[in-house]
């Protein structure tokens, strides 16, 4: 009696597009059913409906590239891939299973992560609205699948799609509450409006180890931990997504969210994919390099018009990890002389940027003796040293966790809050 098991058979998936071109899809009978069964409610206009087309359309999408940004490689499989969503996963092969010239795309499996989710364990987008009679705000009750456009943010750019991305927090809610503050810069006008307007929130669920707001970002810099990576190939596919629709986008990041940002960022760079100049980050109270996300930015032909584009308070955290030692507002003014300023504005540019080097200069020589100090202890440049030894007494009250929770817009806030905790006991 022979107890092996059926081999498992696949067959040519027809087109859910209007076009047949590109790859050939293979899968199995039971993953036909399923994706025929999306079709059918891709096609009623709701949420689930929204959910159902963004699988169908992944699916759609193997045909033309095999290596999507949100695509993760099997280890020891040079041919084994699985590309991430929010809400499913879709594991693949690729070969030349019919003999032809063109790589076909055998679907291995098709796994619903939708619970994982809603219980905020994994990466996702959700729409966050204003409750005028709790004054909270408050998650929806479902993640959205696709970033779209809506009555209140179409999109356009005279009201562009707001979307928060959370670094440090103790879980979706805590981020939701925090993300307003640095989406509408702290101004109290901006705030107003996104009551009203709402905004989305791409959360990023944290490890433990996360939880101290910034204080374990050390032992982890230059690293990027499995959910950071899974985030930011799901944010790139939503940035991408975004670009297609033509919409116009403003990212906020706020704490670690910065790393997972310039990551899927990178991701878009590395498909030489360009935004047109419709979509536009800001970095508030980052923890990596503001440097690198404006090379990342610039390479996928970002919005840059604006100055402003980052803002932080002076902790330890955002001066080694953000500032890279107080040298990123350099290396940017630098980079942006040489690669991104016409020839009749670069003396111009090239006069303002000495004037900040020369500041720096100035407050290397005010603390020569600490920075010899701290330059043969850490194995540090003199002038990094300098700016080191003068900052580290101001950046204790802005490293505390409770302290930078909100935007602020001068050095003194965190000072001014720790006050009110002292006065008020709270």
């Amino acid at each position: 009696m022979n107890n092996a098991p059926a081999a498992i058979t696949y067959s040519g998936l027809k087109p859910y597009g209007q076009t047949g071109t590109g790859r050939t899809l293979l899968v199995t009978a039971q993953h036909r059913q399923l994706l025929d069964g999306f079709k059918k409610i891709s096609e009623i206009p709701s949420s689930e409906g929204y959910y159902a087309q963004s699988i169908t359309k992944a699916v759609e999408s193997l045909r033309g590239c095999t290596a999507p940004v949100n695509s993760f490689m099997k280890n020891g499989t040079p041919n084994r891939r699985c590309i991430v969503f929010s809400g499913f996963e879709i594991e693949y092969e690729t070969g030349s299973y019919y003999g032809g010239p063109q790589t076909d795309v055998i679907i291995v499996d098709i796994r619903i992560t939708k619970k994982q989710s809603q219980t905020e364990s994994k990466p996702a987008l959700w729409n966050i609205e204003y409750n005028v009679d709790s004054e909270e705000w408050e998650k929806s009750s479902k993640p959205e699948p696709i970033l779209r456009a809506t009555e209140k943010l179409p999109g356009t750019k005279v009201k562009p799609i707001k979307v928060g991305i959370n670094g440090y927090a103790n879980n979706l809610d805590h981020a939701a509450s925090m993300l307003p503050s640095h989406i509408s810069r702290g101004e109290e006008p901006a705030i107003n409006s996104l009551k009203n307007s709402g905004y989305n929130l791409f959360y990023v669920p944290q490890s433990g180890s996360s939880l101290k707001a910034g204080w374990s970002f050390l032992r982890d810099l230059g690293r990027t931990n499995r959910i950071e990576l899974e985030a930011a190939r799901i944010l790139a596919a939503h940035m991408k997504e975004a670009h297609e629709q033509e919409l116009y986008v403003e990212w906020t990041s706020h704490r670690g969210g910065s790393k997972v940002l310039t990551t899927a960022m990178k991701l878009l760079a590395q498909r030489s994919i360009k935004l047109q100049k419709k979509q536009q980050i800001f970095l508030s109270d980052h923890t990596s390099s503001h440097f690198e996300a404006d090379i990342a930015r610039r390479a996928i032909d970002m919005d840059t018009s604006f100055s402003k584009w980052y803002n932080s308070t002076p902790g330890i955290s955002q001066f080694i990890g953000g500032k890279a030692l107080g040298s990123a507002e350099l290396c940017c003014s630098i980079n942006e002389l040489l690669n991104h300023t016409p020839n009749e504005k670069r003396i111009e540019k090239l006069i303002d940027t000495v004037a900040q080097g020369k500041e720096t200069y100035i407050k290397t020589i005010q603390n020569g003796t600490l920075a010899v100090t701290l330059a043969t202890k850490f194995g540090i440049t003199i002038a990094f040293a300098s700016t080191l030894a003068k900052t580290l007494g101001s950046t204790i009250l802005a490293s505390i966790p409770s302290l930078n929770e909100n935007y602020h817009k001068s050095s003194l806030d965190p000072v001014k809050q720790l006050t009110k905790k002292i006065v008020y006991r709270k």
